[in-house]
């Protein structure tokens, strides 16, 4: 029988330097579980010139970033954004950004790995958001990330992964696709959400098989960084800080909105639903378990790596040194794929399996005439 329970996981993008901070006031918060990953945050290096600025090709400059990544009980929450926005000073401009999610697991839990506190805290952070996650080959994320950037739409994340699966089987055409990826996360509007996707599907070449796939995740609430470029300000505030502090006398974000800026497209997109498995497992288990997972139709994955770090290390029940891998499936095969994960042994010691899922309403991939036809 699955276990299944709800909870809230909270991102955290923060600037490297403030690594140390945020790791201290997890630690001094009793926070005994927490996972990190390092990634970068492309800005560009000037400024364009007002409605000029599309045409320009500005440079990018990359600025390190460590992922954080904390599960917690919905009460817990307003707590944890709290906590990170505090620790590393999120609302200055560059510093990062913290959202929450809600997702469901279906592993067998440490009791202190959703984390819970009777601590109460006031509702922080804009509503009305939805997260883009994107798989492309290495090298295809930063041209898109300057377009994303030089349009102001948001300010993207990206970190690295490692295909398997579908690239194996394009025969000829796989020496033309690298095996190495990078994952391209951003946090929009939710008005511009359909939008932002048609762009990255349209400048990725998302629609040709093996570019990789893309889909949209809501988000609960969040805190965005607005810092988009290195330039200095030439007034007494920044663009930056102008927009982060109109983002604070509105209380919201619905003054962004671009979707009346941006191009419709006139391209019919074969959108289709699903479940985001997540599965997180200890280092060098990953590649067998994807093997079994290709028995039920599991054709494709991208895996990374990130750590689990705890603050007590006397009663750690997991290896710090994780493998994770992102799996799009319908919704219907779902139990399937968790019943093989339960036979194959991957909740047990061996292997120390995680599994949460996200629902996806949206997601896009490459479809053969013959898959369209099934």
């Amino acid at each position: 029988m699955h276990f299944k329970q709800k909870a809230i996981r909270i991102t955290a993008i923060v600037h490297r330097d403030l690594t140390d901070l945020v790791v201290s006031a997890l630690k001094r918060n009793n926070i005994h579980y927490f996972h990190m990953e390092p990634g970068r945050y492309p800005v560009l290096a000037k400024r364009g010139w007002l409605l000029f600025d599309f045409y320009q090709n500005h440079s990018i400059i990359d600025t390190p970033v460590t992922i954080f990544e904390v599960s917690c009980e919905a009460s817990t929450e307003n707590f944890l954004l709290s906590l990170f926005r505090d620790a590393a000073e999120l609302n200055i401009p560059g510093h990062g950004s913290v959202y929450s999610e809600t997702i469901e697991f279906h592993s067998p839990l440490p009791a202190d790995y959703i984390v819970t506190t009777e601590e109460k805290t006031k509702t922080i952070g804009f509503s009305g958001l939805t997260g883009i996650f994107c798989i492309l080959p290495r090298g295809s994320a930063e041209p898109i990330a300057r377009l994303i950037l030089q349009n102001g739409v948001a300010v993207p994340t990206i970190s690295y992964g490692t295909g398997t699966g579908l690239r194996d089987q394009l025969g000829l055409l796989r020496i033309t696709i690298p095996k190495e990826k990078e994952i391209l996360k951003l946090v929009v509007h939710s008005s511009d959400a359909e939008h932002a996707m048609d762009f990255i599907i349209e400048v990725g070449r998302l629609d040709l098989p093996g570019r990789g796939f893309i889909f949209e995740f809501p988000i609960g609430r969040g805190l965005l960084n607005t810092k988009v470029s290195l330039e200095g300000p030439k007034q007494a505030a920044s663009m930056d800080q102008i927009i982060s502090a109109l983002d604070q006398l509105y209380g919201n974000m619905e003054w962004r909105k671009k979707s009346n800026q941006f191009r419709q497209s006139a391209r019919h997109r074969n959108y289709f639903e699903g479940v985001n498995v997540v599965i997180n497992c200890k280092e060098e288990s990953i590649e067998s378990t994807l093997a079994n997972l290709r028995k039920v139709g599991v054709s494709s994955s991208t895996i990374s790596l990130n750590k689990l770090v705890h603050s007590q290390n006397e009663k750690n029940a997991f290896t710090p040194a994780r493998e994770v891998a992102n799996i799009l499936i319908p919704k219907k095969n779902l139990s399937e794929v968790l019943s093989l994960l339960e036979e194959t042994g991957f909740f047990g010691e061996e292997t120390e399996g995680i599994v949460y899922t996200i629902e996806i309403p949206r997601a896009f991939s490459y479809q053969s005439k013959l898959g369209k036809r099934k």
